[in-house]
């Protein structure tokens, strides 16, 4: 399981060009991604621009590897709708690589900028109560997976689950789950606790949109070079 705290390291102590490109630059990146993850109707372009984010990924000192677990949590939502529409294997590849895509992109957004930079830029543009809402769902998301990772260790190592059981093992993670939605709720008060101390007051920090610098060839040519290599392939 990969913590909040590895990310917030990745995003604040790297020195890659990806780095230090500024958060608009970033941003457009992530555009040409989801465009051209949308407009693409063949698995074949979605493939090579999968593997080019990997590449680049790699090349510009990302943990490429860590990202990819996390854009399998996206995999895994498109398999389920992909299974529904009952298609042939072009169509779930096209639907995985649809949601993998830009998910994997998403993961070098935040794995190569900190949060309140990517929090300071979104504010600028929604209103205020929704850009504290995904602010509050960034950090508590983390926190849940962690807590029912630890869930399903403790209860595979006190017996919980039993293999062709299936009443008792409905009963222990449907209390399980009531557990991690108690534990939710406090984490989410207390986190607005430690928020209020530290100053806040229904504001989020300075809002800024910031300027576009040496480094932002990177992003900007990848995401154009992406989205033109989509267009061109179509």
């Amino acid at each position: 399981m990969i913590d909040i705290a590895r990310i917030d390291y990745w995003a604040a102590n790297g020195a890659s060009p990806f780095h230090r490109a500024s958060v608009v630059s970033k941003f457009l990146f992530l555009l040409c991604v989801i465009a051209a993850a949308v407009v693409t109707g063949e698995p074949v372009p979605l493939a090579v621009v999968c593997a080019a984010l990997v590449v680049l990924a790699a090349l510009s000192g990302l943990p490429w590897m860590a990202i990819g677990l996390l854009s399998l949590y996206a995999a895994v939502f498109a398999l389920l709708y992909a299974i529904s529409l009952r298609g042939g294997m072009w169509t779930y590849a096209l639907l995985l690589l649809k949601a993998i895509t830009p998910a994997y992109a998403v993961g070098m957004l935040v794995a190569s900028t900190p949060y309140p930079r990517i929090f300071s830029f979104l504010s600028t543009f929604l209103p205020e109560i929704l850009a504290a809402g995904m602010f509050m769902t960034y950090r508590t998301l983390f926190i849940l997976l962690d807590m029912m990772d630890n869930f399903g260790t403790a209860i595979r190592l006190r017996g919980g689950f039993s293999p062709g059981n299936i009443v008792k093992n409905g009963s222990n993670i449907a209390k399980g789950v009531g557990m991690l939605l108690v534990r939710a709720v406090e984490r989410s008060q207390r986190l607005y606790a430690v928020m209020a101390v530290r100053g806040y007051n229904g504001s989020m920090a300075e809002k800024t949109v910031g300027t576009f610098g040496g480094s932002d060839w990177l992003p900007l040519g990848a995401g154009l070079g992406i989205l033109a290599l989509v267009l061109f392939w179509k």
